[in-house]
């Protein structure tokens, strides 16, 4: 992704890992972007702001009562001007700000007052990174949709040797890149995604269900995310951290799943199911423990509803995305469920697949949609494939 005439606020903090956001200023400036640094008062005691503003090539912000030929206050007019703010290196008194919503200098006030993507490169003592209260920050941040470059192990500049240096200027660039590279094309739409697995409880202790782990779900709500939609994920039972910054409903039952997209798919412009729901729930549910006093047990099973179905009959303007997996006559299956879930486009995939299914961080697809057109895409990684599957939506919703 080319970074050309993309505003970058850089944040730097006082740690002592401060020249490698020199080096970074740098590449930024030579990619075309267009940077202003924000400094604390302690990282000016490490390195001059005139550095910065040589290799930024604009002035250096650094008291919050500064003022300008513009009414606004340079803080707000930068937060609103920026495409993404960059904190590095950020040590674990810019964290802790941020994280308590404290904004008593430059760079805190301006991580609170901008809206676009933030990118955090922590730098600081092994002991301190590893802190409770430091990772407690660290989660909480990125609960809010703040995205982390992790710092490397290694000799510390305390003496030290362990975790807590900052990660390397080409890694650091290319998380730069990858944040500015999603494209905007799903701004303004609602977007609906079903991903893990229903449980149908037998008793209070035993269930039917699957293996799905929701990676691929939750891949496509964090790509549609970051591509300016305005998502909700509800979410069965998974395997995995729920993705940042996105609203999530749980629940466990294929009923309470149905129940819930129903109410929520008035208000959606595109629904992409691609949980796995259970299709069959016990008829009757035993309100204590099954005892073992027989050597075999007896289920009668009864349907549940088959909810992708369901919005293929109600729709309006809605698109719909359904998900076909199967571990025999693949293509044939999802045709077959293309036409009668009255689909736009189906996501057919062989469960039994290397590289492929359940838990697995890859997955290998073919999209099919109603006019006939085909893809068969190669093995890719879940964020890949929610790419590609977002690529199609766009283009269908464009027809």
């Amino acid at each position: 992704m080319e970074l050309k005439n993309r505003t970058i606020l850089l944040g730097v903090s006082g740690g002592i890992a401060i020249h490698r956001s020199l080096d970074y200023a740098s590449q930024l400036v030579k990619t075309g972007a267009s940077v202003h640094v924000v400094m604390t008062e302690n990282a000016t005691r490490l390195v001059n702001p005139l550095q910065f503003q040589v290799l930024s090539r604009n002035p250096v912000l650094l008291d919050l009562f500064e003022t300008s030929d513009d009414w606004k206050p340079p803080h707000i007019d930068l937060a609103d001007r920026t495409d993404l703010l960059a904190i590095v290196p950020a040590t674990a008194n810019i964290l802790g700000k941020m994280a308590n919503g404290i904004a008593d200098d430059a760079l805190s006030t301006v991580a609170i007052s901008v809206h676009c993507p933030i990118l955090v490169a922590p730098a600081m003592n092994g002991h301190m990174y590893k802190n409770p209260i430091v990772q407690k920050n660290i989660s909480e941040l990125s609960r809010h949709g703040i995205e982390f470059v992790e710092p490397e192990s290694g000799d510390l500049a305390c003496g030290y040797e362990g975790i807590g240096r900052l990660s390397s200027v080409d890694i650091i660039l290319q998380r730069t890149r990858e944040l500015l590279g999603y494209r905007q094309d799903l701004r303004g739409k609602r977007v609906l995604v079903t991903a893990g697995a229903t449980r149908e409880y037998l008793d209070p202790v035993r269930f039917i269900s699957n293996g799905s782990s929701g990676k691929m779900g939750y891949a496509i709500a964090e790509a549609a995310s970051h591509r300016s939609a305005s998502v909700q994920l509800i979410s069965g039972h998974v395997t995995i951290s729920p993705p940042n910054g996105i609203d999530i409903t749980y629940v466990e039952t294929t009923q309470q799943m149905h129940e819930t997209v129903l109410e929520k798919f008035d208000e959606t412009d595109i629904a992409i199911m691609a949980a796995a729901p259970v299709d069959f729930r016990p008829a009757e549910y035993a309100p204590h423990k099954i005892k073992k006093h027989t050597d075999t047990l007896s289920l009668t099973l009864e349907k549940n509803p088959d909810t992708a179905q369901k919005l293929g009959e109600i729709k309006d303007h809605q698109l719909t995305v359904c998900f076909a997996a199967e571990t025999n006559d693949v293509l044939e299956n999802a045709k077959e469920k293309l036409v009668r879930k009255n689909c736009d486009l189906i996501v057919a995939n062989d469960l039994l697949a290397e590289g492929a299914g359940f838990a697995s961080d890859t997955n290998i697809v073919t999209l099919m949609d109603k006019k006939g057109n085909c893809e068969q895409l190669s093995r890719l990684s879940k964020r890949e494939v929610a790419n590609a599957i977002l690529d199609r939506v766009v283009r269908l919703s464009e027809q």
